[in-house]
């Protein structure tokens, strides 16, 4: 879905504890990653059983179990109670995971302490002025910074084109496809722009998940930009998913491009700005 007018050209970080409510159907609804995309992740970073890994906005621990059935050590940083819980849940056979509640931006690390920071579908709610600079402080030199993100390609075919059309027309126009190459470009440009990092890497896996209805309508309720629609509007696009996806046999394939952005750490040295 496109950013609506309230948050279109830089998250509102406000809302990065948005999802604790929804903690639940975040869990049961939100994709998990495709295993070829968290391998590039391991070849590119080097990564040995002797890595330490830190996760920024680990949500549930999608992400999270990937690198932990791995067998890494994995520390995890979220602002969300209910998320961290169901993280602990969720990665419960692994103990070389732990967690720490709290802000990326305000929680205290050691220096050059992790191989691999990454962030999985989370790293556009940290501070800007904060995030790649701490992210880079964290790590020696050689060591490796990745971007998960599991985007929705734009909608072809018929059902797809017209469940786009309709929750365009039942959201006012607020909820509506787009394109995230420009997300990707900004991504890019900061990370060259920064200057803590080189050998930028974009690799792309494309996948498909299928949804009934319900989960359809479960997939939005995660969506930041649903979730701040006034009640009454997320009541007609609820509605007209499940009408829609109905008429249509019962399921919908989703198709996305998860893009992975990487880089390594270079020499040049932080100066904490935090």
């Amino acid at each position: 879905m496109k950013k609506t007018a309230r948050t279109r050209g830089r998250f509102d970080i406000r809302h990065g504890k948005l999802f604790d409510a929804w903690a639940g159907e975040y869990d049961r609804f939100r994709p998990s990653y495709p295993d070829s995309a968290i391998n590039d992740v391991v070849r590119l970073s080097g990564l040995t059983p002797l890595s330490r890994l830190l996760e920024v906005g680990c949500g549930t621990g999608k992400a999270t179990a990937k690198f932990a059935s791995r067998g890494y050590a994995v520390h995890c940083v979220d602002p969300g109670d209910r998320l961290i819980r169901f993280a602990q849940r969720n990665c419960r056979s692994w103990p070389r995971v732990s967690f720490t509640l709290g802000k990326f931006e305000d929680v205290l690390f050691r220096p050059r302490s992790y191989d691999l920071v990454y962030s999985a579908q989370a790293f556009h709610w940290v501070e800007p002025r904060i995030r790649l600079k701490k992210a880079g402080s964290l790590l020696p030199r050689g060591g490796s910074l990745a971007l998960i993100y599991n985007f929705p390609a734009l909608p072809r075919g018929p059902l797809l084109r017209t469940l786009a059309s309709t929750i365009q027309e039942e959201s006012c126009g607020e909820l509506s496809a787009w394109s995230y190459e420009d997300e990707v470009a900004r991504w890019t440009d900061e990370i060259s722009r920064c200057r803590l990092f080189s050998g930028l890497t974009v690799r792309r896996h494309r996948w498909l998940k299928r949804y009934n209805a319900e989960e359809y309508i479960g997939l939005f309720r995660t969506f930041s930009d649903f979730l701040i629609l006034r009640k009454p509007l997320q009541r007609k696009v609820a509605q007209a998913i499940q009408r829609t996806i109905e008429e249509h046999g019962g399921f919908v394939r989703r198709p996305y491009e998860c893009v992975l952005i990487h880089a390594r750490r270079n020499d040049r040295p932080v100066r904490k700005t935090w």
